[in-house]
């Protein structure tokens, strides 16, 4: 999950500063209105990026698992939109396809693996 918050923040700062270099990027036609979307979507993935970091940090394991299962979902989404969404397929579209792909997979791998550490880490009572 961090380096999901860090790719969120990352994504964040291009769309609060230069939303129209990614709109060109993913192949989407630049106006006034699709500007502001990114920026909003720039601004929103700044409190997801955070959320993400604290939760991988600092989560107990059933708050972990709940989060990382709706990253799951959110990723997954996030790629099937990017491919899906209006416009030229360049590079960079398949470049964040496969981004949100990626993540979804981790996630999944992830879940069962916190799990046993979580599991690792709580005092045993003899």
């Amino acid at each position: 999950m961090v380096i999901g918050a860090i790719v969120f923040a990352v994504s964040a700062a291009v769309l609060l500063v230069d939303p129209n270099s990614f709109l060109v990027f993913i192949g989407l036609t630049s106006n006034d209105s699709t500007i502001w979307s990114f920026k909003l979507m720039g601004l929103l993935l700044v409190a997801l990026a955070a959320h993400m970091a604290t939760t991988s940090r600092h989560a107990a394991d059933p708050a972990f698992r709940r989060a990382a299962s709706v990253m799951v979902l959110v990723s997954g989404g996030l790629g099937a939109l990017t491919y899906m969404a209006p416009g030229a397929t360049t590079t960079g579209r398949w470049v964040f396809v496969g981004i949100g792909a990626g993540f979804a997979a981790l996630y999944l791998i992830t879940l069962p693996i916190k799990s046993i550490g979580y599991k690792e880490e709580q005092p045993h009572n003899s």
